[in-house]
């Protein structure tokens, strides 16, 4: 099997600030995209919004994040307690618990294919995908990110009857392997 599957399919619980964070779903990368957390494209922010987006992962997807009512205060008067360092990293092995899809090889564009991406936010298209194979627009939603990726590369190999690119396991320690040496030569040289 595929780590990465095995990593998108079986997840621990997560915290963050005291959160219990949810499965990161297609609605909480929908609601990160759009207010521009660097979180969501896999950046290192600030602890204000490193707060914002451990908030947002803790409530139901596409819900705004309200901050009125006693949670949300006294969960704000104990932030100051926290590590950054320490959230930040509980945070990184959130992530990657629940956005591992496949790895597909990189290949150059075929003549007369278009390489100007969709102007639709990808979550939508994912979520639309998933309603097609009948998830309710909740359930599509709500998926996580990883698990939504590989039911839309399984969907896409069992209806157009040709296998995915997938970059294996053995291949990707390949590439590590290749890349450490690569970078062992040029330290010695």
């Amino acid at each position: 099997m595929d780590a990465l599957a095995a990593e998108a399919f079986l997840n621990a619980t997560h915290r963050v600030y005291g959160l219990l964070l949810r499965p990161m779903s297609l609605g909480h990368a929908f609601t990160l995209e759009a207010i521009g957390s660097p979180f969501y494209y896999g950046n290192t922010g600030n602890a204000k919004e490193l707060q914002l987006a451990a908030w947002i992962c803790s409530r139901p997807p596409l819900a705004v994040p309200s901050m009125t009512g006693l949670q949300p205060i006294i969960w704000r008067m104990a932030l100051p307690f926290f590590d950054y360092e320490k959230e930040l990293s509980a945070w990184c092995v959130y992530a990657v618990d629940h956005v591992s899809g496949p790895q597909f090889w990189n290949k150059p564009a075929r003549p007369g294919e278009s390489a100007e991406p969709s102007r639709i936010p990808p979550a939508v298209s994912t979520a639309v995908r998933l309603m097609r194979l009948g998830m309710t627009e909740q359930q599509a939603w709500a998926t996580p990110v990883g698990v939504a990726s590989w039911y839309e590369a399984a969907s896409y190999e069992a209806e157009a009857g040709v296998r995915l690119d997938i970059v294996t396991d053995a291949e990707r320690l390949a590439i590590i392997r290749a890349k450490s040496k690569k970078a062992a030569k040029e330290q010695n040289v």
